[in-house]
């Protein structure tokens, strides 16, 4: 019976794609990379900046730690953060959630400040018991790290009552990783065929469908 309900930030809550793609423009222009197309820019929405900027945007190493500093003054410093929107229908599915007693984590690879800060601007901070995320330092990184650190904060919570919702296939991973489910989500960023293949539990097309699912498992 599901009681605790992980969800990822982009892509999952939150059409972050604007700000952060705005932002990795600007990265990749300081440091005299081409701009990539639309449909590679979007796939760095989601996952570490550890995995995305040398295997979708081939920065390279010794580039690495000022791209990084680039973009985050751009998203962080200048706001580019605001950039996004909650998508349609996932509010009135938090209220619902919460209506019925379920128990809501942000689980996220994005950096833990910034995804505070997002979420209060937003207005839908108030739905979450905790918002857990990386750390700036990277050394809490990936989903399956972020994934432990909720179950640090939160012990009284049980695998098996838990489940996590995202958009791409590092959230189906991170989840199988830590032996929990991952239900997968079309309206965000990832690709349905990926986060079957990479073990979703089901893929569902509208918050409305998330509420049936969860309400019947």
């Amino acid at each position: 019976m599901i009681k605790n309900i992980l969800f990822d930030l982009d892509g999952t809550l939150v059409d972050s794609a604007p700000g952060i793609i705005n932002g990795l423009k600007i990265a990749l222009e300081k440091f005299g990379y081409d701009i990539p197309d639309y449909g590679t820019l979007r796939k760095c929405v989601g996952p570490p900046f550890t995995y995305s900027f040398p295997n979708y945007l081939h920065i390279k190493d010794e580039d690495f730690d000022g791209a990084v500093a680039a973009y985050r003054y751009y998203y962080d410093k200048e706001n580019g953060l605001f950039n996004a929107d909650v998508f349609e229908g996932v509010e009135g599915l938090l209220q619902a959630l919460v209506k019925r007693g379920y128990n809501l984590i942000v689980c996220t690879s994005k950096p833990e400040p910034t995804a505070r800060k997002l979420l209060d601007g937003l207005g839908i901070s108030n739905y979450f018991t905790d918002i857990c995320g990386a750390t700036m330092d990277a050394k809490i990184d990936t989903k399956a790290e972020v994934i432990d650190l909720c179950f640090e904060r939160a012990p009284w919570m049980i695998k098996d009552e838990t489940i996590l919702i995202g958009d791409t296939k590092f959230d189906c991973d991170g989840a199988n990783e830590k032996e929990i489910d991952c239900l997968g989500i079309t309206w965000g960023f990832g690709d349905k065929e990926d986060l079957v293949e990479h073990g979703a539990i089901q893929v569902l097309d509208e918050p409305g469908e998330v509420l049936d699912y969860i309400e019947a498992n």
